[in-house]
């Protein structure tokens, strides 16, 4: 006995949307019939064809994209190493007035 090959078109059972499984024919009739089927006949030619219209310029656009935040990333991360390095060294901060508020200050006396 032959089995039929059907896609799911959502969930149904323990099949999920998507996923693909050989059935007797009678019950593969029944997941296939009616206004809005569990399930559609898998025609392999068809999802090649799908799977060949995917646009490759835009998956390398991704890509470039990707290895760019990666490049970042790694920036930053190199970074913070720096500045967790120095906190170890046990260094006290630097003591006294900021440069900033002590500009502040005399340009409110003035």
């Amino acid at each position: 006995m032959t089995k039929v090959i059907l896609k799911f078109r959502r969930a149904h059972g323990r099949y999920n949307r998507g996923e693909v499984a050989g059935f007797a024919p009678t019950l593969a009739a029944r997941l296939t019939r009616g206004e809005d089927p569990v399930a559609t006949v898998f025609d392999r030619a068809a999802e090649a064809q799908l799977a060949a219209a995917a646009d490759p310029v835009g998956l390398e656009a991704k890509a470039a994209d990707l290895a760019t935040r990666e490049a970042a990333l790694a920036e930053r991360e190199a970074a913070l190493a720096a500045a967790e390095a120095k906190a170890r060294t046990g260094a006290p901060p630097k003591q006294g007035k900021a440069a900033d508020k002590a500009a502040d200050k005399d340009a409110a006396t003035a």
